[in-house]
């Protein structure tokens, strides 16, 4: 995916979850076994409108789960 795709992605599921990321959606609060990553169907589950495009643009280093620092990356 490039860059430009996976921005404009991310800007668009950050912008239709605005109101649940207003409601304080935390990783810890979301990393439902609590360990230490957050998979596709924990964050999902949390926000519907993360979808699979989004989360494969922020898992960076293509490891298949969200580190914190990729769940902060998304700007929730």
């Amino acid at each position: 995916m490039s860059k430009r795709l996976a921005a404009t992605v991310v800007f668009g599921a950050l912008t239709a979850s605005s109101a649940a990321f207003s409601q304080g959606v935390t990783f810890e609060a979301v990393d439902g076994d609590q360990d230490g990553f957050l998979t596709f169907s924990e964050i999902s589950a949390a926000v519907p409108a993360v979808t699979e495009d989004v989360f494969k643009a922020a898992d960076s280093n293509q490891d298949a789960v969200l580190s914190p620092d990729e769940f902060t990356a998304l700007g929730l």
